[in-house]
């Protein structure tokens, strides 16, 4: 719910005993600041409750959520004390000085030194968001428009910074440029804070993109066919495809999947001609399905029909609840109209 009811700007940072925190993307060259909002579990709950039991369609609910005036109004507060959360206070400056508070410390960096191997100018226009928090470090993301990086593309530069401010490491943001950092040791004191996942302790996940190693120190490849959870947690085997398959599907825990066994934590499956009978789709099979979201608790797919000759027989999302049960989920097959909102990963 939050991620659908959320405004497109919006990046849920974590959740704290019983409030979720959020932070607001910047997008323009006049931010001049992040900012933070909150609203608690109970708020949410009460936010989305008219849905529950109510005979007019979900989905024509849920898109009225969605009104930016309601969200705004009824449910996300704005964070008037980052410190209680550990969250930075960063203000960027003129000439491209940003002030960088923390409960530990508080300077200036003045970003056309810090990063005058990259080119950036006091004159130029940065956009900078937050992009990961823990009580130990955060990391910003920093982007230039007017300069390129070593591939040739935008520059988007991420700035790794310890909370006492004694530490600051800035990359590029691709993975070779993060391996690179890796390889010199310059993320060394920043390794232990990074987001573990799996079971052994072993790998970490940065920025919700990158799964790396943390005792090798080298980034791990995700296969280009099977898709990552939302929470780094498992891996849904051919999951990215447009088209997933019929049949059994496979999703295994981070830990098995980098030991390339055959250890399965979740399989259920999936039988387009059913879904289409219970739905009354009258269809010549099935034209589009992938994974809109995934983590241990819930898969979202979305399915779209063609038509028995021409156009399309009908669209649903099918929920699919491991949270009793990993080896025999409960299916829910409702549309309530969500669509490819992680596709990037």
């Amino acid at each position: 719910m939050n991620k659908y009811i959320l405004l497109s700007s919006m990046r849920e940072l974590f959740k704290e005993d019983n409030s979720f925190i959020f932070v607001d993307k910047n997008g323009h060259t006049d931010d001049k600041s992040i900012l933070y909002y909150e609203y608690t579990e109970e708020q949410v709950e009460k936010y989305y409750e008219p849905i529950l039991g109510a005979d007019e369609q979900p989905d024509k609910i849920l898109k009225s959520f969605r009104s930016t005036d309601k969200v705004e109004k009824e449910l996300l507060k704005p964070l008037k004390t980052p410190f209680t959360y550990s969250l930075p206070i960063v203000t960027m400056e003129e000439h491209n000085q940003l002030r960088v508070k923390t409960a530990l410390n508080e300077t200036v960096l003045d970003l056309p030194k810090l990063m005058k191997e990259y080119e950036v100018k006091g004159t130029g226009k940065l956009v900078f968001n937050l992009l990961e928090n823990n009580k130990e470090h955060f990391v910003l993301e920093i982007a230039d428009y007017d300069r390129k990086d070593s591939k040739g593309e935008i520059l988007f530069l991420t700035v790794f910074i310890k909370k006492d401010l004694s530490e600051i490491t800035i990359s590029e943001w691709f993975d070779e440029a993060i391996q690179q950092k890796l390889d010199t040791g310059d993320l060394d004191p920043f390794l232990e804070d990074f987001q573990k996942v799996g079971a052994s302790g072993k790998y970490a996940f940065l920025d919700g993109r990158t799964i790396i190693d943390i005792e090798k120190k080298k980034i791990v490849k995700i296969n280009e066919k099977d898709y990552l959870s939302n929470d780094g947690e498992y891996v849904y085997i051919n999951g990215r495809k447009d088209v997933l398959e019929d049949g059994i599907q496979k999703i295994q825990t981070i830990d098995n999947y980098m030991a390339q066994n055959e250890v399965y934590e979740m399989e259920y499956k999936l039988d387009y001609k059913k879904i289409a009978k219970e739905l009354d789709f009258k269809t010549s099979g099935i034209g589009l399905a992938h994974i809109n979201y995934f983590n241990e608790n819930y898969i979202v797919l979305r399915l779209k029909y063609n038509g028995r000759f021409v156009g399309t027989a009908g669209a649903t999302n099918v929920i699919i609840d491991f949270q009793k049960d990993k080896k025999k989920p409960i299916f829910y097959l409702v549309d309530l109209d969500i669509m490819n909102t992680d596709r990037i990963r």
